[in-house]
């Protein structure tokens, strides 16, 4: 069985097996502690991938393939860079994530991947207004669940984990994608398309909720 990554540019079809096997790999220095390529992103996301900004998600417990494939569109400039969201780090002016991964090797985004799937999730802590929840979570079983599996808290299903994530980086983000800004399935655009600024609101505090 393969897995696609959605990389219009240049799309990557490659053998779960093969991921698999530069999983283990890459699994046992991920365990120690983060690459000295990860070294970029401790500042906003941490060296185990839990954000305290909410702008920003927490990254540990998605699956692999899932953070490469967010590498991978970032190295193609197929997703939205969020310059504005990078500290600065000793001093250097901010970089984007575009800029970031730019120059990195697939073994490196396979490592730096491994390393934060590796890491446990952890919700985010946050309020949710509890109609809005209620009104998220029939909007998530018509529209969502086939693909977001247990709430948006499975990362075998390689859609990421929604459920406790940032509300604010839920909405931005779901946004991005009604308004074409990221690659995603076409099943997914036609599902996007049709959410309304309210509607986004109630899901991103549905999977708030379902973090708890």
């Amino acid at each position: 069985m393969k897995r696609t990554r959605l990389n219009a540019g240049r799309t990557r079809l490659l053998a779960k097996t093969i991921l698999g096997a530069l999983t283990l790999v890459a699994a046992p220095m991920a365990l120690a502690a983060a690459p000295g390529s990860a070294e970029s992103c401790l500042g906003c996301h941490g060296a185990d991938g839990i954000s305290s900004d909410p702008d920003t998600p927490t990254i540990s417990g998605a699956s692999d393939f899932f953070i490469e494939n967010q590498l991978f569109l970032f190295q193609g400039e197929e997703r939205p860079c969020v310059a504005d969201l990078f500290a600065k780090v000793d001093d250097a002016p901010a970089a984007d994530h575009c800029a970031i991964v730019a120059d990195w090797s697939e073994d490196t985004i396979v490592e730096v991947a491994a390393h934060y799937a590796e890491q446990p999730f952890q919700s985010a802590d946050q309020s949710w207004d509890a109609a809005r929840a209620e009104a998220g979570a029939a909007i998530h079983e018509d529209s969502c669940a086939r693909c977001h599996a247990d709430a948006g808290s499975d990362p075998a299903d390689d859609a990421g984990i929604l459920a406790g994530q940032w509300k604010p980086y839920l909405v931005r983000t779901m946004t991005d994608f009604r308004e074409g800004r990221r690659m995603q399935p076409a099943t997914m655009e036609r599902e996007m398309q049709a959410l309304s600024d309210a509607d986004i609101e109630a899901l991103a505090a549905y999977y708030a909720s379902q973090g708890q």
